[in-house]
């Protein structure tokens, strides 16, 4: 279910989910706080939609997509934003990885995840430097337990289990979690002319991994903590690029043969007197190899890069009242060591490692102002920092920084009518990968790049009648030295670069309509419309005009649901690879959920679960030579819930 603070499935703008636990929510919506248009799930929400990871959970919400790139991860973007201009936290700390700036939310399995919310536009300082454009904020499992198991076509298996019960004093949180596909299965075999074989398995498709999660938290006086660690642990195939003949421009054939993830957090909130101050530390290890090979044949290689990351940081948050106005002061710091080698092969020898450094800081103060009688305004001002001190065998970067602002208004005129108007500027500081990194040979550096700003301002209008709740939120965003990628000729080789943009200007209208047709039947109508381009009249690259969702959803009684969804991805532009632009065509797909009560264990029904998607193989290409896959059927069995 979806937008509405009416509706016990999801939230919209400014309200909380129901029992939202705030030590370990990165920006909480406290009351008489403004914060920027945002869609959510909640946990009865994603038993609905059975999704196998995060990026599975995010399609259809209004203003949010999820789309492969070239590395065969799934990154999200809001409004048509850069990927790296999202960002991703777990309980209140950045999940990304800082040396590439993203995360692979197909690797983050949905079934330890609780309920998860996207905030867009101008978010609230605490999220620090690198929140541009929108934050999504994923919050474990903080009540009850859940189990599911699913297989089906093409290999696949979906294993997971996470519970919440009170030990003592204490509150633990376990999961675990395992998906598995041995490959993703072919919509249209036309569509994908070179790098793949005449069968309807995927090239290099293949996925395998396995995650676990634990918390414990408690209070001790006035202090409320939490300590969690998540870890994941993959080993994938990435499809190639099938549009390009390799004989002129070879795709990538690589494989991810091992990559693992921990993070570790505190979370600590402690009330004094009427302030409140609450403290995130995080620190997240990181290591992958790659593995490049010469042909679609995957049987010899060309180069290895391995990868070693190692992050530590932390947040800072104070509120406290002065006056009719809250002030609610923050400051978060992060530094991160990537050790990556490079080895061609036949390799004569293992050069030594190559050291980057970057470090972020960020601090501000937001002021919660109460104005007439349903009425309140929330204005933000900070400055973020970026440094990189080691750069490898590249030159030495500046330090830099801005400063980054924001306001936001709510008023609600009438009865079941809110308005919120934000605005703001921020800024977001280039990875070192993009500064510094080659993709084996693939990309040419340049060291040169400049941070990112970005305009944002929208306005919302949440409207709620009986069994009707409708959503408009009309955006524009201007970017300036926005990072893009363009085709270099070096030698016989054409390579990418990455570089600063013209100003670019994106603007649209976001909506969402829940209407509930009758007590346990409920339509949603959820979509975009995007025009995104820059100040030579060029389209941006991989924005679709339009992303439609119609879905229906039947749930005459507890652990009963029917869910039916149409979806629908406009036409866009990508840069194809001799640098011109290519034209990729609209597509839509049909995808059907089932979850059917079968048994009881003491008060937990079992169900039997079932869900196809893209039932009629419907083509849709969010880059060109990568298509998102074609029908898969799964059945399986939850429990609980």
């Amino acid at each position: 279910m979806l937008a509405g603070p009416a509706v016990a499935g999801a939230t919209a703008g400014p309200v909380a989910f129901p029992g939202e636990t705030l030590i370990t929510v990165t920006a909480p919506a406290t009351p008489g706080r403004v914060l920027s248009p945002g869609v959510g799930l909640s946990a009865e929400a994603l038993l609905d939609r059975q999704p196998r990871s995060v990026a599975d959970a995010l399609r259809g919400l209004p203003g949010v997509s999820i789309r492969p790139n070239s590395r065969g991860e799934s990154v999200v973007r809001v409004r048509g934003s850069e990927e790296r201009q999202t960002q991703v936290f777990l309980d209140g700390a950045p999940l990304a990885v800082p040396w590439d700036g993203r995360i692979d939310l197909g690797l983050v399995p949905a079934g330890l995840i609780g309920r998860l919310a996207v905030r867009k536009g101008a978010g609230a300082i605490e999220y620090g430097a690198n929140a541009v454009a929108g934050v999504l904020d994923l919050t474990t499992r903080d009540e009850g337990a859940v189990g599911q198991a699913q297989a089906g076509s093409y290999g696949i298996r979906n294993l997971s289990a996470a519970g919440v019960v009170p030990l003592g004093g204490l509150t633990l949180a376990i999961g675990a979690a395992h998906q598995a596909q041995s490959a993703a299965v072919v919509a249209r075999q036309s569509a994908l002319p070179f790098s793949q074989a005449a069968s309807d398995r995927r090239t290099n498709s293949d996925i395998n991994a396995t995650s676990l999660f634990a918390g414990i938290g408690g209070a001790a006086g006035a202090l409320d903590w939490r300590a969690s660690l998540l870890h994941i642990d993959a080993d994938r195939g990435i499809a190639p690029e099938s549009d390009r003949d390799p004989a002129v421009t070879a795709p990538r054939y690589w494989r991810y043969p091992d990559w693992r993830l921990t993070q570790a957090q505190v979370a600590l909130q402690l009330a004094l007197g009427d302030a409140t101050a609450r403290a995130t530390l995080w620190r997240q290890w990181f290591g992958q190899a790659i593995l490049s090979y010469r042909d679609a044949s995957y049987s010899a290689l060309r180069a290895r890069e391995g990868n070693d990351d190692d992050t530590l940081g932390a947040r800072l948050t104070l509120a406290h009242p002065i006056g009719p106005v809250t002030l609610r002061w923050s400051l978060s710091g992060q530094t991160s060591d990537h050790q990556q080698t490079d080895v061609a092969f036949p390799p004569a020898t293992v050069p030594a490692p190559l050291l980057y450094r970057q470090t972020l800081l960020s601090g501000g103060v937001e002021a919660d102002v109460p104005l007439a009688a349903g009425t309140a305004l929330t204005l933000g001002l900070g400055y973020d920092r970026s440094a990189n001190p080691r750069t490898g065998d590249k030159p030495a970067q500046p330090v830099n920084g801005a400063a980054t602002f924001s306001a936001a208004l709510r008023t609600s005129p009438a009865a079941g009518l809110t308005i919120t108007a934000s605005a703001g500027r921020r800024n977001r500081f280039p990875s070192a990968r993009e500064l510094f990194g080659e993709a084996l040979g693939r990309f040419l550096a340049n060291p040169d790049l400049k941070p990112e700003q970005l305009w944002l301002t929208d306005i919302e209008l949440q409207w709620q009648t009986g069994p009707l709740t409708l959503t408009l939120d009309p955006f524009w965003q201007r970017g300036l030295g926005s990072i893009g990628q363009r085709v270099v000729r070096v030698g016989p080789a054409s390579l990418r670069q990455r570089f600063n943009q013209v100003a670019t200007t994106s603007y649209g209208i976001d909506a969402a309509v829940q209407w509930r047709v009758q007590e346990h039947l409920t339509l949603e109508l959820t979509g975009t419309a995007l025009d995104a381009g820059n100040s030579l009249g060029q389209p941006l690259v991989q924005r679709p005009a339009q992303e439609l969702m119609l879905a229906l959803d039947w749930a005459p009684r507890a652990a009963f649901d029917m869910r039916a969804e149409i979806r629908h991805i406009g036409p866009a532009r990508d840069l194809a690879p001799d640098g011109t632009l290519a034209r990729l065509a609209p597509g839509a797909e049909v995808n059907l959920r089932a979850r059917l009560p079968v048994a009881h264990i003491g008060k937990a029904p079992i169900a039997l679960t079932a869900a196809a998607d893209n039932l009629f193989n419907g083509l849709i290409t969010p880059q060109l030579g990568l298509p998102l896959p074609g029908r898969t059927l799964r059945i399986g069995l939850m429990v609980g819930g």
